[in-house]
C-alpha cells in the first residue's frame, strides 16, 4: 500500500514537472507569436506618420481627418475590446484572435486600393481588429504561462513588437518609392503573421495555472463576469492612466515628423529618422520598464515620476538644439511614456477580486477606456484648440502624460500569486 501510494506520489511529481516544462518552452513560443501579431496590428499605423507628407496633400485631408485616419486602427479597440474579452473567455484567446488577424488582414490588403478619405479610414479600423483582441486579452494570454510577478515584464515583451513596428515604420518608410509599395510590403507581413497564429497557437493549458487556485470555482455567466469588472474601481483607475498615457503617446506619433519638417526644416527621411529615436527608446521602455518597476518596490512612485518625465519630454524634446541632447531627450521621453504601458496592461489580472475566469473581461473594459483617450484626446481634444500651433499640441500631448502619473496615486497595493 505504502508503495503504490509512494509510486502514485512520483508520478504526479514527475507528470507535473513535464508539464511546468512543456509550459516554460511553450511560453516562449506565445511570447514570439504575441509580439509578431503587435508588431503586425500597428504597422500599418505607423507608415501613415511617415507618409503623412504625401498622403495629406494627394487625398486632401485636414489634419483632423488625418488624425482619425491615423487612430483608425484604435476604433475596433473601442468598438469591441469589451466584446472580445467576453468572447475569449468564452470560446478561447486562440480561436478569437484567428478570426481578429484574419479580418486585420483583410484591411490591410483593401488599403493597396484605398482613394480616399473614407475608403483609408474603412481599411484602417479593419486593420486594427486583430491587435485590439490581443491587447485585450494579452494578461488572459499570459497568466497561465509565467508567473504572476513576471507578466509585466512578459507583457512589455509582446508589446515591444508594438513598439519595432513604430520603430520600424518611422525609419524605413519614407524610403518606399511609392505609398502602395509601402501599403504591399504592410499587407504581406499581416497575412504572413496571421497564418502563423493559426497553426502555431495554443489555448491557455487546461487544470492549474501559475495564477490558480487549487479550489475549482464554478464557471460564471458573461454577465457576472461583466458585473464583477465594472463593480472594481481599480479597473476604472487603471483604464483612465492608460487613457491619458495612450493619448499623449498617440498626438506625439501622429504629428512629431510634421512638426519636424514644417517647423524646424528636416527632410522627410530625416525626421523619420530623428522619430524613431522616441520609438527606439519606448522599445527598451516596454521590455526594461516593468522589471525596473518590480525592482523599485513602489509602484506608484514610479508610475508617477515617469509620467512626469513623459510629459516634459513629449512637451519640449521636440524643440531643443538639434544634436545628441535632443536624440536623448526623445529617447528618455519614449522609454518613459511606453514603460508604462506594460506595467498598467498588466494590473487587472493581479487585482484582488479579479479571477482568471474574467480576466478577459477586465483587459476588456481597460482597453476601451484607454483607446478611447488614444482617439478621442489627440484628434477629438488637442487638435481642435491646438490647430497648426505645434508647440502648444505637444505642451497639450504632455499635459496628458503627466495627468497618467498624477492618477496612478489611486491604484491600490497588488496581490502576490
Amino acid at each position: 500500500m505504502k508503495a503504490s501510494v509512494l509510486q502514485w506520489t512520483l508520478f504526479r511529481k514527475r507528470d507535473g514537472n513535464e508539464m511546468n516544462s512543456k509550459k516554460s518552452t511553450y511560453s516562449f513560443v506565445i511570447l514570439i507569436l504575441g509580439f509578431m501579431v503587435a508588431f503586425a496590428g500597428s504597422y500599418p499605423q505607423f507608415q501613415l506618420s511617415a507618409l503623412s507628407y504625401l498622403i495629406i496633400p494627394n487625398l486632401n485631408l485636414s489634419i483632423s481627418q488625418f488624425s482619425s485616419i491615423f487612430s483608425g486602427s484604435m476604433v475596433p479597440g473601442i468598438l469591441l475590446s469589451l466584446v472580445s474579452g467576453l468572447l475569449c473567455d468564452r470560446f478561447g484567446v486562440k480561436r478569437c484572435i484567428s478570426f481578429a488577424g484574419l479580418v486585420a488582414s483583410a484591411g490591410t490588403i483593401l488599403r493597396i486600393w484605398s482613394f480616399n478619405y473614407i475608403t483609408l479610414l474603412i481599411c484602417m479600423v479593419l486593420s486594427g481588429v486583430g491587435a485590439s483582441f490581443l491587447n485585450s486579452n494579452i494578461s488572459k494570454l499570459l497568466s497561465k504561462w509565467v508567473p504572476a510577478e513576471k507578466i509585466g515584464t512578459m507583457i512589455g515583451i509582446v508589446l515591444a513588437g508594438t513598439t519595432a513596428s513604430q520603430v520600424v515604420g518611422m525609419a524605413t518608410t519614407a524610403y518606399f518609392p511609392s505609398v502602395n509599395s509601402a501599403y504591399i510590403v504592410a499587407a504581406m507581413i499581416s497575412v504572413l503573421v496571421a497564418v502563423l497564429w493559426i497553426l502555431f497557437a495554443k489555448e491557455a493549458p487546461s487544470g492549474l495555472g501559475s495564477n490558480e487556485k487549487v479550489v475549482e470555482i464554478p464557471k460564471q455567466s458573461l454577465m457576472d463576469n461583466l458585473k464583477i469588472v465594472i463593480r472594481n474601481p481599480h479597473i476604472w483607475c487603471v483604464g483612465i492612466c492608460l487613457m491619458f498615457m495612450l493619448g499623449s503617446i498617440i498626438a506625439l506619433s501622429a504629428f512629431l515628423p510634421l512638426a519636424l519638417q514644417s517647423e524646424c526644416g528636416f527632410s522627410a527621411q530625416s525626421a523619420g529618422t530623428i522619430t524613431s529615436v522616441i520609438m527606439g527608446g519606448s522599445l527598451v521602455g516596454t521590455i526594461v520598464g516593468p522589471i525596473w518597476c518590480e525592482k523599485s518596490g513602489n509602484l506608484k512612485i514610479f508610475l508617477c515620476v515617469f509620467g512626469m518625465v513623459a510629459g516634459l519630454g513629449t512637451a519640449f524634446a521636440w524643440t531643443l538644439p538639434i544634436g545628441v541632447l535632443m536624440l536623448v531627450a526623445m529617447f528618455i521621453t519614449g522609454f518613459t511614456s511606453n514603460a508604462i504601458v506594460p506595467i498598467m496592461i498588466s494590473i487587472p489580472i493581479r487585482l484582488n477580486g479579479i479571477s482568471f475566469e474574467c480576466a478577459g473581461t477586465a483587459g476588456g473594459v481597460v482597453a476601451t477606456i484607454q483607446l478611447l483617450g488614444a482617439i478621442m484626446i489627440p484628434t477629438y481634444i488637442i487638435s481642435p484648440i491646438a490647430g497648426s500651433n505645434y508647440s502648444l499640441f505637444f505642451i497639450l500631448a504632455g499635459v496628458s502624460a503627466a495627468l497618467c502619473g498624477l492618477v496612478a496615486f489611486a491604484l491600490p497595493n497588488l496581490k502576490k500569486q
